[in-house]
């Protein structure tokens, strides 16, 4: 019953999502309809919304988009695979006339060309998240979590949680994005440098629903596969394999080390080890820190580097990981 209930949840209605995408994007015209007018007004378009992890991000552009007197117009997919929705929301923006776009893409390739078009055509575009392989320079910049250090986070949590001995299953090896890419990598490399009988004998990659992420841990645990430790390097597989580890009374045994912090409260419970956590909030003041020097013509950074945080029972209430979940944006 608890599966049932969690893939309910999780599985997003696809005519119910058009209708929504649909109804988003035609409100768009009136709710940007005045950006030529008054003050600046600056798209910023996340993977999706309505989460902890991209909600902090709406805080960070509002509290600092106050500071430069713009106007945000924040909309996003109603799903983190969406990609073409995504695309979609870029051009209604960019064809109401916005002055500059803050953009976290869903996938790195579809992306490309929408947001070098962007820049050719003169709106300045801030990248948040990941690398689209576009160099930067004049109307472009990035915004990106130091995942070369959220990769050793992961790896030395293992090491301590297990000793420095045991087998590790890693899920959501995503190449889709840079970042993603990046983060599996080192933390691969973290594990083979400095805990050598730690053995990575399971790999998967990314999935775009928590209900496929989860068939993929049951499907892994159901087989007998004995791993010590998981590490599930998104969000989606992060709540998938929490889900599978309830399905087979393991979350005390089996330690979940997961990325993205849409599923944080197990932590604080001990159902889940901890969560390496992206630090959106600054990540959103620094994107519109960017967007306020381009356009002033005063910009001097081409990347900004936010360190994410490793959140367990001891930490999760600490003021550095509190800022990360304000998500009072409207205040």
């Amino acid at each position: 019953m608890k599966k049932m209930i969690f893939n309910r949840i999780d599985r997003a209605p696809g005519r119910h999502t058009r209708i929504l995408l649909l109804l988003a994007l035609s409100v768009t015209a009136v709710a940007l309809s005045g950006c030529r007018r008054g003050v600046p007004t600056i798209a910023v378009i996340p993977r999706t919304c309505g989460t902890w992890l991209w909600e902090a991000e709406h805080t960070g552009v509002e509290r600092q988009a106050a500071a430069y007197r713009f106007n945000v117009y924040w909309n996003a997919p109603m799903r983190e695979d969406d990609v073409q929705g995504q695309i979609s929301i870029l051009s209604h923006s960019l064809k109401s006339g916005v002055q500059g776009v803050i953009v976290a893409p869903v996938e790195a390739l579809p992306l490309r060309t929408s947001v070098y078009r962007a820049v050719q055509d003169g709106t300045p575009v801030i990248v948040v998240g990941t690398d689209l392989g576009l160099a930067p320079g004049k109307k472009l910049a990035y915004v990106l979590n130091d995942e070369r250090t959220g990769g050793q986070m992961a790896a030395r949590r293992i090491g301590a949680v297990l000793n420095g001995h045991g087998s590790v299953a890693i899920l959501g090896i995503s190449n889709q994005l840079t970042s993603s890419a990046q983060r599996a990598r080192s933390l691969e490399a973290t594990l083979a440098a400095e805990f050598p009988n730690i053995h990575v004998i399971f790999r998967s990659l990314a999935l775009p629903t928590v209900s496929q992420e989860q068939q993929v841990t049951e499907k892994l645990l159901a087989e007998g596969t004995h791993v010590d430790a998981i590490v599930a390097l998104t969000e989606a597989s992060t709540r998938g394999a929490f889900y599978a580890l309830i399905e087979f009374d393991r979350t005390r045994s089996t330690p979940l080390i997961g990325f993205d912090q849409n599923i944080l409260a197990p932590v604080r419970t001990g159902e889940i080890d901890s969560v390496v956590i992206l630090n959106t909030y600054q990540m959103g003041r620094s994107a519109m820190r960017l967007m306020a020097d381009e356009i002033s013509g005063n910009l001097r950074e081409q990347y900004v580097i936010v360190q994410p945080q490793l959140v367990t029972r001891e930490t999760i209430d600490s003021s550095a990981v509190r800022e990360t979940l304000d998500l009072n944006w409207f205040m």
